[in-house]
């Protein structure tokens, strides 16, 4: 039996559209529900561009803040200081870029965000050269 169900009623207030996606991982992999809001109207967000923005949404999750639960621990931070927390944040960043480049080239396999703290948490000066060494852009190609 089906309800229309006004946003204010659960607590959206400015909710136009709200939205089920069902992942199943694998054949055998159990049935996921994911429930999305959007203050967008149809005419605005069609379901195939809420459904790219869902996807580009756990991209980011899956590059930046899984690399950052993982391997810097940041959901375990005991840090609570705004000043501190923020700059903290940006140094994990910062680490994630620079492992971004230290991966290039290397098999999958040894490229892991554990390999790159193991290898340069105490490599003073390989973490020097990578910070000052110059890159060349993949965009802009030296002319003679």
């Amino acid at each position: 039996m089906a309800k229309t169900i006004e946003p204010k009623e659960l607590g959206l207030a400015g909710v136009l559209q709200i939205g089920r996606v069902d992942r199943q991982i694998g054949a055998k992999g159990a049935l996921n529900q994911t429930w999305l809001v959007a203050s967008r109207t149809c005419g605005q967000l069609s379901e195939h561009e809420w459904l790219k923005l869902e996807q580009q949404r756990w991209g980011v999750e899956n590059r930046t803040h899984h690399t950052l639960d993982v391997t810097h621990r940041e959901d375990e931070s005991r840090v609570r200081q705004p000043n501190a927390v923020t700059v903290l944040g940006i140094l994990r960043r910062i680490s994630n870029s620079f492992k971004q480049v230290w991966a290039k080239g290397r098999p999958k396999r040894e490229a892991t965000s554990r390999d790159w703290v193991e290898e340069n948490q105490f490599n003073r000066r390989g973490g020097i050269e990578l910070v000052t060494r110059q890159f060349k852009s993949d965009n802009l190609e030296a002319k003679v």
